[in-house]
């Protein structure tokens, strides 16, 4: 999902080779140093250090990670890898590298040899052109293509993988990142898959109980949170209309900074963690999971990895909210008005400037988008003040009411509440 392409380092030193009945120059271009990870039950190292992960999911504002006091960045494929390495050298970031895996489907099986040799193939030149970078952290190997966990053809492939990597690029180690650790992912993993170093854990409102359900499940190998952040919308309570409903900015931040105290921390075969997501995407809504906004303003929950990482809350904070009340608590008709209010401050007294708005409700993974709907019209009142009046689209359908203050230092609260009507 992220593209781009890169170049190999820097510095040159020509090669002539005489052909008759013209000279042609190559360029020999060094490659750079790698660092070498390595992982065991003890914890990673990289350089003969220390290593926890400190990090999150995505290749932008990279910059603005570092400065935050992240050190780590997780990709899901090896598009634009290149570049996206040597930004992350220049800041003093690592890079998961994920290598894109397919899923179980009509036009690949993992039973099918030949399916197989192919992936391998593609996955041996993605290992050798990045393997000596030295940002490179480990590489992912996979990214939820396991399904339930009951098909060994994939654990096995996996497995050959894995292997394949190690022989191509000893200096790092390998990983494969799951939908959730249950029974049967753990019994493939156990059995056929040895020589990954450690399991990436995708887990949103289940992270609590994390720790106690590896033990439950007998993992006994490395780990690492490879996404995690608020409840996830498949997972939360619904209107009666089956619109799920998204915890505010404020309660989202105060998640993550229980999850952080009560489960990443390096024991128990922790390695580290990668927030999800560093940017803007729409999944489900137009808030749930960003820690930006689509302007580019940051959430309280980045405010959180701040403190957590540096051990101190950053100078400026961003607003704090609660949940928008005086929602309607049946279905509206066409035109019908009401007025919604949310309470909002701002922890550094910065005046606020507040952004009313109504979209259209676009559920689950299938909407996932880079850009954000167009707003529907003619159904905010004052939608920059902090008492607007709301007016139900004359369209029948379900929508979602959103508010989004900020405090003019790049900083934004965000709220929603969904609504139907017909």
């Amino acid at each position: 999902m992220i593209l781009a392409t890169a170049s190999i380092g820097s510095g040159c030193k020509q090669k002539t080779i005489t052909a008759a009945p013209k000279t042609v120059t190559e360029m020999a271009i060094p490659k750079p140093a790698p660092i070498p990870v390595s992982v065991s039950p003890q914890g990673m190292m990289r350089g003969g250090k220390p290593y926890f992960v400190q990090g999150v999911g995505g290749d932008k504002n990279l910059k603005a990670l570092a400065d935050r006091g992240g050190n780590s960045i997780r990709t899901w494929s090896t598009n634009g890898l290149g570049s996206i390495l040597d930004e992350a050298e220049k800041l003093g970031l690592t890079v998961s590298a994920g290598i894109w895996l397919e899923n179980e489907c009509s036009w690949f099986s993992y039973k099918n040899p030949e399916h197989c040799k192919k992936q391998s193939d593609r996955v041996r030149k993605e290992v050798n052109l990045y393997r000596n970078y030295p940002a490179l952290l480990a590489w992912g190997v996979g990214n939820e293509a396991e399904g339930d966990g009951s098909n060994d053809a994939y654990w096995q492939q996996l497995e050959r993988l894995a292997v394949m990597v190690k022989e191509i690029d000893p200096q790092h180690p390998t990983f494969t990142a799951v939908a959730g650790l249950n029974p049967s992912k753990t019994q493939g993993l156990m059995k056929f898959t040895p020589s990954l170093d450690y399991v990436g854990i995708n887990t949103y409102g289940g992270v609590f109980g994390l720790r106690k359900h590896l033990q439950n499940v007998g993992w006994n190998r490395p780990w690492l949170l490879t996404e995690w952040g608020p409840r996830g919308f498949w997972e939360s309570k619904k209107t009666s209309f089956g619109a799920p409903l998204e915890q505010n900015s404020s309660e989202k931040a105060a998640m993550m900074m229980r999850a952080y105290r009560e489960v990443i921390r390096p024991e128990g075969g922790c390695l580290g963690n990668y927030a999800f997501v560093w940017g803007w995407k729409f999944e489900a809504t137009a808030t749930w999971f960003g820690l930006y906004t689509h302007e580019g303003d940051t959430t309280a929950s980045v405010d959180t990895l701040e403190e957590v990482w540096k051990g101190r809350k950053p100078e400026n904070l961003a607003p704090e909210i609660g949940p928008i009340s005086s929602m309607p608590a049946a279905a509206l008709a066409p035109g019908q008005k009401w007025q919604p209010r949310v309470e909002s401050k701002d922890p550094d007294s910065d005046p606020l400037q507040w952004q009313w708005a109504v979209l259209p409700e676009l559920q689950g993974h299938q909407h996932n988008g880079c850009k954000i709907p167009a707003f529907v019209a003619d159904t905010v009142v004052a939608a920059q003040t902090a008492t607007p009046e709301a007016k139900a689209p004359q369209k029948h359908g379900m929508y979602r009411l959103y508010v989004w203050v900020k405090d003019g230092h790049g900083h934004v609260a965000t709220a929603n509440a969904p609504f139907e009507v017909r």
